[in-house]
């Protein structure tokens, strides 16, 4: 029995059953990303490279669940944690790791590696969680601060850090602008954005690679 395949066909089949990975709209996770990757999903291009390497975000995943589960404990009462809620405004859909009332402060869990957490937060990371915090504004919560948690999969307890701003609502539009524009795109028949991405990252990591460039993206060439 091939173990190595039993168990990399078993995390696919299960994340694929996620409501996450079955979403269509463009969620703030995407948004900053790479525009030609994003441009595929939003007309509905047919995935062209299905054996992408999906570990670390099926182990990303995971993670979260936990995390999910465990932390219920420190809302005894049950009304203060929105945890893995879905919110939704316009074209805009997301599924928020955790708000906290009170506190008015919604929290984005990061799974990375030690080595990455010098980059940490990146602006994108940082244009997801406000976006995440504009979600949560327009369903009418009070939304104050946000806060990014990375947690290196190979580190330790102390190696978790945490980055918290005020909720900004200029960035999020920042992140509203982006997105529109690759809207206009689309509705408009503009040309495809360029690619973004090296061939090492889109061969391996999105599922929109095609070397032909046909139907997908060729990704960029030297």
């Amino acid at each position: 029995m091939d173990l190595q395949d039993l168990l990399s066909k078993s995390l696919i089949a299960h994340d694929n059953k996620r409501d996450r990975s079955k979403q269509v709209e463009i969620g703030p996770s995407s948004v900053g990303g790479c525009r030609r990757q994003v441009y595929h999903k939003i007309i509905g291009t047919p995935v062209t490279n299905p054996n992408t390497d999906s570990l670390a975000a099926i182990l990303g995943t995971f993670i979260h669940a936990g995390i999910a589960e465990a932390i219920v404990r420190e809302d005894p009462f049950k009304d203060n944690f929105l945890i893995e809620q879905e919110v939704t405004f316009g074209n805009l859909k997301g599924h928020v790791d955790l708000f906290i009332k009170d506190a008015g402060i919604v929290v984005d869990w990061k799974t990375t590696k030690v080595k990455s957490l010098r980059y940490f937060p990146s602006d994108q990371q940082r244009m997801q969680v406000q976006l995440y915090g504009y979600l949560l504004s327009k369903n009418d919560y009070d939304v104050k601060k946000v806060a990014l948690v990375a947690i290196p999969r190979d580190g330790e307890m102390r190696d978790i850090k945490v980055h918290i701003e005020d909720f900004d609502i200029d960035i999020a539009q920042a992140g509203l602008d982006w997105l529109d524009e690759l809207d206009f795109v689309v509705e408009n028949k503009l040309e495809a954005p360029a690619p973004e991405k090296p061939i090492q990252f889109c061969a391996n990591y999105c599922d929109f690679y095609d070397a032909t460039g046909a139907v997908g993206c060729p990704s960029m060439r030297r």
